[in-house]
């Protein structure tokens, strides 16, 4: 507000002084305006509500000698308005020292002259450029502070009068003469030291501004009454502004800067957006009239006044662009060739670095260069073996070549680092990309173990064929030529029947089994979806193996049909879900003695079904049950010494179950039983609604 105010003031009558000078004419204005509010108040008081003696001439001359201040004030005479300070004597005569007004006794009026005169003594003071001024009235104010105390009687007893003896007027009107003065003094030395520093500056900027190789504007800021910018104006160019742009002087001085830029760039330099909005020091721009480009560094030494340094960097663009240019060209060269570039100091430290661009890694110069070899992911003991290679490959000049692993978000990868010698101090890092290649060997390892494994189990089932056969065969022969004598009694028929019949089931499930594991070698099981109806599927099941339970185990095989409806069914491939239950059911019937077999499944919230089979078997000890998905694997227990197999029906069952869409699980305690089970999707199911009652 204040700053408002000032400007309205300063534009309707000091428009033609300095902006110093305004400042000076305000500040006394606003104490001439205070002494006014003070000097009509006492008028008006004196006037109209004071009983006493009261000179009216004198509080009327008071203002008028105050309004005169302030007109002389308005007119921009600074010295006029100080003459008047010396009228303060010749008001404090007529009111603290003749008769014309009622006043206390004058020893006690004396501090209110001491006041009134001290406070015009400061007023000059600050104000004041002559000290004549302020010596004229300074020796009249200790005049008048002499006489007044004269006529108290009490100007030579100091001693007697004045406790402690520093207060005695004269000697504070004095000392406050002396102190003021001689800070005045000091002041005026140092701004004239400061002065001389400025001018010998301005001639030094001067000479470098007309001196300058690059081209210099001088701009001058025109504020409104709220302190804002609106215009500016430009005061001087230099020589080289003239040469570069084909502009005198006195073609742009006193001319508004964005016409002027405007008119020399055409558009492409916006003067008010870069001096007012923004921040930066410098900003760089092409000017397409001109086909050249610059840089605008921007300088504020003082309030209102800018200067804009336009520095050519057309050829250092054109240079960078060219390295650009050369440097993508190489890296396009380099990118070519399916190996990342390193340059790596003697530190370990990454210099430079060329990689493919590709989605195997997505980094940046800032996450590479500047970095450790200790600070990009490498293990330490890595990197430890990194920096050992490099201080050989330095010292004896030699490539060193190391294979590593690197995570990435694309997964993990092989490496073949190979580093030689670049200069004195630092080394090429040559890194190749052998995931393939260390893939495929593992994968042919792999194979070839597995192969290998395949092969000695084919050749142990082989070789364990002719006696898995050869027994079966035997008791099927021996058996049924014993059969054939008359005088073996009913019950000894009927085991010799019930054996010839398990040995031929027997051979019968390694035929299978062989067979199986023959179209999967040749992938030539193939899956048909069809509605299968799952109860009538189990029975049949159940069927098959109930009769064929022997009478020397104590078994039970149960049947749970979650759903009995004989409809219900869904889409699934019926052949292998037979094969798969006939295996799990034989299963858990041979490595049964005794107890319970169940067949049977559950509905999962419509969505699937869960299939099971499970015994109260001697079970499969925990270690075994990985092996047990494994091709000709048997475990070594009491059944399977003294029972033939081939090792084939689990791990053909998982195939099948794989298949299906599902997973092959097992939950089993050794002595207490096992139990298998798989999960298939409820597809396009029929029947399903289940009554629970």
């Amino acid at each position: 507000m204040s700053k408002r105010f000032s400007h309205i003031i300063s534009e309707k009558f000091w428009s033609h002084v300095s902006e110093e000078e305004k400042q000076r004419l305000f500040s006394l204005f606003i104490i001439i305006i205070l002494a006014l509010i003070v000097t009509v108040a006492n008028f008006v008081y004196k006037l109209f509500f004071y009983s006493g003696n009261s000179c009216f001439v004198c509080n009327a001359g008071l203002v008028a000698i105050v309004t005169l201040a302030g007109v002389f004030c308005l007119r921009g005479k600074i010295n006029s308005v100080l003459y008047t300070a010396f009228t303060i004597p010749i008001f404090l005569y007529a009111y603290y020292i003749s008769d014309f007004n009622d006043h206390p006794p004058l020893i006690e009026t004396a501090y209110y002259s001491l006041w009134w005169l001290l406070g015009g003594l400061l007023v000059l003071i600050y104000f004041a450029e002559s000290e004549s001024l302020i010596t004229t009235y300074s020796i009249i104010s200790l005049f008048t502070l002499g006489f007044q105390l004269l006529k108290a009687n009490h100007l030579f007893d100091p001693f007697s009068f004045y406790e402690p003896y520093v207060t005695h007027p004269l000697l504070v009107f004095v000392a406050f003469y002396g102190i003021t003065i001689g800070l005045r003094l000091k002041l005026k030395r140092l701004a004239h030291r400061f002065t001389e520093k400025l001018t010998v500056i301005n001639q030094g900027i001067s000479k470098v501004f007309q001196d300058s190789g690059f081209s210099i504007v001088q701009i001058k800021a025109e504020r409104d009454e709220d302190d804002n910018i609106t215009n500016l104006w430009i005061e001087k160019v230099n020589n080289a502004f003239e040469s570069s742009f084909k502009l005198n002087l006195y073609e742009v001085q006193n001319q508004e800067a964005g016409y002027v830029f405007n008119l020399i760039f055409r558009n492409h330099f916006d003067v008010n957006k870069t001096l007012l909005l923004n921040k930066k020091k410098t900003k760089e721009f092409y000017a397409k009239n001109l086909e050249r480009h610059f840089k605008a560094h921007i300088l504020k030494p003082e309030y209102n006044r800018f200067y804009i340094i336009f520095e050519d960097i057309t050829r250092i663009k054109l240079k960078v662009a060219e390295l650009e240019e050369n440097k993508r060209r190489y890296k396009v060269l380099l990118e070519a060739i399916p190996d990342i570039f390193f340059v790596i100091d003697k530190e370990g430290t990454y210099e430079d670095f060329v990689i493919k661009e590709s989605d195997l890694f997505k980094i940046e110069d800032a996450n590479i260069i500047g970095n450790t070899i200790y600070d990009v992911g490498f293990p330490d003991n890595m990197a430890d073996k990194i920096y050992a290679c490099i201080q050989t490959s330095l010292k004896a000049n030699s490539i060193e070549t190391i294979e590593y692993s690197l995570n990435t978000h694309n997964g993990t990868f092989m490496f073949e680092m190979r580093l030689a010698k670049l200069t004195s101090h630092s080394v090429i890092s040559i890194a190749r990309d052998i995931t393939r290649r260390k893939t495929t060997e593992f994968k042919l390892e792999r194979a070839l173990n597995k192969a290998e494994e395949s092969d000695r189990l084919k050749s142990a089932f082989l070789a364990n064929l002719s006696h898995e056969i050869r027994t079966p065969l035997n008791i099927i022969t021996n058996f049924t030529r014993m059969m054939a004598e008359p005088d073996i009694d009913q019950l000894e028929r009927m085991e010799f029947s019930d054996a010839i019949s398990q040995n031929g089931q027997q051979l019968l499930n390694m035929i299978d089994n062989t067979i199986h594991l023959s179209r999967i070698e040749t992938e030539a099981v193939e899956v048909h979806v069809d509605f299968c109806k799952i109860n009538n599927l189990l029975r049949d099941i159940y069927n098959k193996y109930r009769p064929l339970i022997p009478d020397t185990k104590d078994i039970r095989i149960n049947m749970n049909l979650d759903v009995p409806n004989p409809a219900f069914g869904f889409e699934t491939d019926a052949k292998l879900l037979r094969e798969i239950l006939s295996i799990l059911v034989d299963n858990a019937i041979k490595y049964s003695v005794k107890g319970d077999v169940s067949l049977g499944y559950e509905m999962i919230l419509n969505e699937a079904v869960q299939i099971y089979v499970s015994d109260n078997g001697i079970g499969i000890p925990e270690d075994e049950t990985e092996n047990i998905f494994s091709r000709f694997y048997r475990i070594k227990n009491n059944i399977n010494e003294t029972t033939s197999g081939s090792g084939l029906g689990l791990p053909i069952a998982q195939h099948y179950v794989s298949l299906l869409g599902s997973e092959l699980e097992l939950k089993s305690v050794p002595g207490q039983g096992t139990k298998f089970w798989f999960t298939l999707p409820f597809r396009e199911g029929k029947g399903f609604l289940k009554i629970v009652s």
